[in-house]
């Protein structure tokens, strides 16, 4: 039984604006607003970040000079609360972009975090740190440093995204309204290597999609087509963050549906889930017998977790509020709406069904190992899991459209004309307009703390 949502429109000689170029249009324009009206030092670890980049360019400024702390979460007051406290007391211009901070030593860097990593380690820092330099090199303040890296962390996020939707061959819409939410722009404009992982993460995840229509539309792939295309975006993954390798089980998958095609071999369906259900056993009885000791800790933070009605990690912060700034709560029900109808208006079955159960494999591994990690560690004894944020799974959800697709041969969304794309981006832009009035209001106006470390139904309360 087919439940079916059919709205007719007339239909337009004019052509609609490709993927590509409207994320171009709306991310550029957005990430320009973010970059210049967003406070400094708003975003999540955002001290740490500077501090990191400054290293890496050997642009480490005295930060002494205008009482700026480093990122100390046991002993000092967070960035973002001193940032609202010079607001508040009218020096926060004065202070980050007027006074002058001389160069020191490397060595002398106040986030000692940001010392001692291996080179690897610092790939995704690398353009922020360029835009330090040059910032500093306009004008030494903290405010000219921040800015420029901003920018550049901008223009790096935006073009490589665009040439990634353009050669996307299947749920280019997707992949560019989830690219201009706000969580994606504020980390776009940001010093954070969340940018980076974003990137690299849904350049793999595109060359997979790519190989996925081909397979599924009985193409032959060759081997060293296969090795030549997946290569760099792999390499580039590897230096990205540890969850974000989960996407090389697809890697896996498609080698092996490739070498079986071209030996002649298939494997029945009943085969494949006993073999996935082996090696989810064999996971979990692993981390049994490791973390034995403390699952009884767990499952109780497992259950209280799921059990509070607005768990924020999994609702709240994921596409629409920040990790520093949520949306009115009235709002995120329309959000979530328009997305839904978008994902079920792809009715086709672009990919084989192996790809799309992977896709949604990978996405439940990613969020119940992160809010696995979090549950055990002992910095946090609160009964609900705290700690994560919704950045942490806001760049799965790229691969959540094969899935619902086959969902929406079930419930479809169907339209002869331009309606639903029209509707999904205005309710993409009012987004970005609530979180950064938001934003801008409690900073500017309020002057009142970004507190990230935010749960439940507190999300939902404007104080």
């Amino acid at each position: 039984m087919e439940i079916g949502i059919l709205v007719k429109e007339k239909t337009h000689t004019k052509k609609l604006m490709k993927p590509e170029r409207l994320f171009f249009l709306v991310a550029l324009v957005a990430g320009l607003i973010f970059a210049i009206a967003q406070p400094l030092f708003i975003e999540p670890d955002s001290s740490y970040h500077f501090d990191k980049s400054s290293y890496l360019s050997n642009t480490v400024v005295d930060k002494t000079k205008i009482g700026f702390p480093a990122e100390d979460y046991q002993s000092a007051p967070l960035p973002f609360t001193t940032v609202t406290t010079k607001m508040k007391d009218g020096t926060y211009f004065k202070d980050f972009f007027e006074t002058k901070l001389p160069l020191v030593s490397k060595s002398k860097v106040t986030d000692k975090r940001a010392l001692g990593t291996k080179w690897y380690q610092d790939i995704m820092h690398l353009i922020p740190a360029l835009g330090v330099k040059v910032g500093y090199m306009i004008y030494p303040s903290v405010g000219s440093m921040v800015l420029v890296a901003r920018l550049f962390s901008l223009i790096f996020f935006v073009l490589t995204m665009y040439f990634i939707i353009k050669k996307l061959k299947a749920y280019q819409m997707i992949f560019t309204i989830i690219s201009v939410t706000p969580v994606a722009i504020q980390f776009a404009t940001s010093l954070s290597y969340d940018s980076y992982n974003y990137i690299v993460f849904a350049w793999l995840s595109a060359t997979l999609i790519n190989l996925a229509v081909e397979l599924q539309e009985n193409k032959e792939i060759q081997l060293k087509d296969f090795f030549l295309r997946i290569i760099l975006p792999s390499i580039a993954l590897y230096f990205s963050k540890a969850n974000s390798r989960l996407l090389y089980l697809i890697v896996l998958a498609v080698f092996i549906v490739i070498v079986a095609k071209k030996l002649k071999l298939s494997l029945t369906k009943l085969q494949v889930l006993i073999g996935s259900g082996v090696l989810i056993g064999l996971g979990a009885l692993v981390y049994i017998f490791r973390y034995h000791d403390q699952l009884r800790l767990v499952v109780s933070k497992f259950l209280y977790t799921f059990m509070e009605p607005y768990y924020s990690v999994l609702t709240t912060q994921v596409i629409s509020g920040t990790s520093t700034a949520a949306i009115p709560a009235w709002f995120y029900p329309i959000q979530y709406g328009a997305l839904i109808l978008l994902f079920l208006s792809y009715t086709k079955e672009q990919v084989p069904r192996w790809f799309a159960w992977l896709g949604l494999l990978i996405n439940l591994i990613n969020m119940l190992g992160v809010l696995f990690k979090f549950a055990i560690d002992p910095a946090f004894t609160e009964h609900v899991i705290t700690g994560p944020q919704g950045r942490y799974f806001t760049v799965f959800i790229l691969l959540l459209g094969p899935i619902l697709t086959l969902l929406a041969q079930k419930i479809s969304v169907k339209s002869t004309g331009s309606w639903l794309r029209r509707i999904v981006l205005f309710v993409s832009l009012m987004t970005l307009a609530l979180n950064l009035g938001v934003t801008t209001l409690r900073s500017y106006h309020l002057h009142l703390p970004m507190d990230e470390y935010r749960s439940g139904i507190e999300h939902y309360i404007f104080k």
